[in-house]
């Protein structure tokens, strides 16, 4: 601004004049290998305006640098290791040279680190068709770099960096080996000692019958080979195959049709373990399988029930296909099902016996020969007096060693048994004072002590009566009274009837008989006629009628 003279004439001037910061522009610096240094700055607004940075590093070299430069951590290479003293300085370039105060740093350049320690890949694992994990360990506070190996065969950098110990999580094609190294870094980024290569591993499998096949490349990282282990289902199977060329082995312990499997690889080489990804197949059996050779058959709830026992080395995953014959005809399937447990619901278990065969499908659809038969014990009444059975086996695997006969009261349901040994016909006593009407059951027992039931079978016996034919009321105490003799507990009627028909006594009691009178008075002599009638709690009626003479 100015003025004019005293005469108050004159002019005024303004101009914007822009103060710029001179602040002291801070930095530090790193010893790297082969005398290599990095210096880092500390920037703020003030001291980030400067037109130029220059560094005097102390070894006669003063170098400037724009901001960017500067940010960009710039280096310098010593041609020795002496202590030196290095400055910066933030300059202005117009309207004259100007800056902030210098600032001192001290720096002794590193000749080498040669005798740092390689980093190590402790662990490679493949955890699904396009990811990989890599787990490793350096010296505290060492950088590392990940490589991983082109087409070509040469190590490139990867994005994937760490410090110390950590884990890497890689993208790529799993089902290809891909192979990886470490490189430790200094704080100028300069390479250090590298890791082993260690490389991915994929496994194959092929299932053929009752085997599944299994087949990898050979390792081809370069730490030293120790052994292949494989694993199914996350368990070790075998032992460990210590030939670095083997890649072929077969699983053949108790392959199973329709089963699956899962499979991993896993390589220990020096102190690195590789593990692949799993990889299953399902079981496969050309052959027919083995048949069920155990099967029993027993009536109950008066319906066959089959149960078999299917082999130990077979499927646990099946078909029962169950065939029956009836009455001696062809085998027919009759159902098919999960399981070892058949209940015929379509039999009549009192028409007759039935046999049956059981075969195994297994989920690959081969079928077994059919067992041996199993066949119902059907009993019943082949005589007026007797019970009968079947002599077909209920057991597949041998004969019936004995029968047991089972009676069981029907008026209160108490039971005994009776021994019967090897025959198929038990004669009740036809003087058993019991009942006249009992329920019969037979029991067979094979050799090894397994039991099996035949039906329930009910035998209605005629009631055993004994009627003379001549009696003498004379009364010399001697066949003075026309009785009827037995024993029964049924419902029991005696009438005698004259020759005209007419009924001259009648009685429901067995111990009473008829004295030969009529109305009080001795009946004449001659022919009379009587009516048995016997009724047993099931409401089955015997009658018997004959003639008697009364002779005095």
């Amino acid at each position: 601004m100015g003025s004019g003279n005293s005469l108050g004439v004159g002019s005024i001037t303004c101009k914007q004049v822009e103060v710029l910061p001179t602040g002291v522009v801070r930095a530090t610096t790193q010893s790297c290998a082969n005398r290599v240094v990095t210096l880092t700055a500390t920037l703020d607004d003030s001291n980030n305006k400067y037109d130029a940075y220059q560094v005097n590093w102390g070894d006669g070299v003063v170098q400037s640098y724009t901001l960017a430069q500067l940010q960009a951590r710039p280096q310098h290479t010593y041609t020795d290791s002496r202590n030196r003293t290095a400055t910066i300085q933030g300059v202005y370039s117009a309207p004259a040279s100007c800056g902030g105060t210098p600032f001192a740093m001290s720096i002794t350049p590193l000749a080498s680190t040669a005798t740092a320690t390689a980093p190590l890949i402790s662990r490679l694992a493949t955890v699904g068709d396009n990811n990989l994990t890599i787990s490793y360990q350096s010296n505290t506070g060492t950088a590392v770099q990940l490589l991983q190996r082109d087409g070509s065969g040469a190590y490139v950098p990867t994005s994937q960096t760490g410090t110390s110990a950590g884990t890497f999580s890689i993208q790529a094609n799993t089902r290809q080996t891909q192979c990886f190294q470490l490189v430790s870094q200094d704080a100028c980024g300069t390479a250090g000692p590298t890791s082993d290569q260690v490389c991915s591993m994929a496994l194959n499998v092929t299932p053929v019958s009752k085997q599944n096949n299994l087949s990898w490349e050979a390792y081809q990282g370069n730490t030293p080979f120790r052994y292949y282990r494989i694993t199914r289902g996350g368990s070790p199977t075998g032992g460990t195959i210590t030939n670095k060329a083997t890649t072929t082995t077969s699983d053949a312990n108790n392959i199973q049709c329709g089963v699956q499997y899962c499979y991993a690889i896993e390589v220990t080489a020096g102190p690195t373990v590789v593990t692949s990804a799993p990889i299953c197949a399902t079981g496969v059996n050309t052959e027919a399988p083995d048949s069920f050779t155990n099967v029993l058959v027993s009536i109950e709830n008066d319906k066959p029930r089959l149960i078999a026992a299917i082999n130990a080395s077979s499927s646990t995953s099946y078909t029962m296909i169950v065939s029956r014959s009836s009455g001696g005809g062809p085998f027919q399937q009759v159902s098919a099902l999960s399981g070892n447990t058949f209940v015929d619901e379509a039999a009549d278990v009192n028409a007759g016996s039935y046999c049956y065969q059981v075969a195994y499908q297994n989920t690959c659809g081969q079928v077994s020969p059919p067992s041996p038969t199993a066949c119902t014990v059907w009993l019943s009444s082949q005589s007026p007096s007797g019970i009968d059975w079947t002599r077909d086996s209920p057991f597949s695997t041998g004969g019936v060693e004995n029968y047991t006969v089972e009676v069981i009261n029907p008026d209160n349901g108490t039971k005994r048994e009776i021994p019967s040994g090897t025959n198929s016909h038990y004669e009740p006593d036809p003087n058993d004072p019991v009942t006249s009407v009992q329920r019969y059951r037979i029991i067979a027992t094979s050799a090894q002590g397994v039991v099996s039931y035949s039906n329930f079978y009910t035998l209605r016996r005629s009631t055993p009566l004994f009627a003379p034919d001549a009696f003498t009321p004379n009364g010399d105490q001697v066949n003075d009274i026309f009785l009827v003799k037995g024993t029964t507990s049924d419902l029991f009627r005696l009438t005698v009837y004259s020759r005209w028909g007419q009924a001259v006594f009648s009685s429901t009691d067995i111990t009473k008989g008829w004295d030969g009178t009529v109305g009080g008075q001795p009946a004449i002599e001659g022919q009379y006629m009587y009516r048995i009638e016997v009724e047993d709690s099931d409401g089955q009626k015997t009658v018997r009628t004959g003639g008697v003479l009364l002779v005095r």
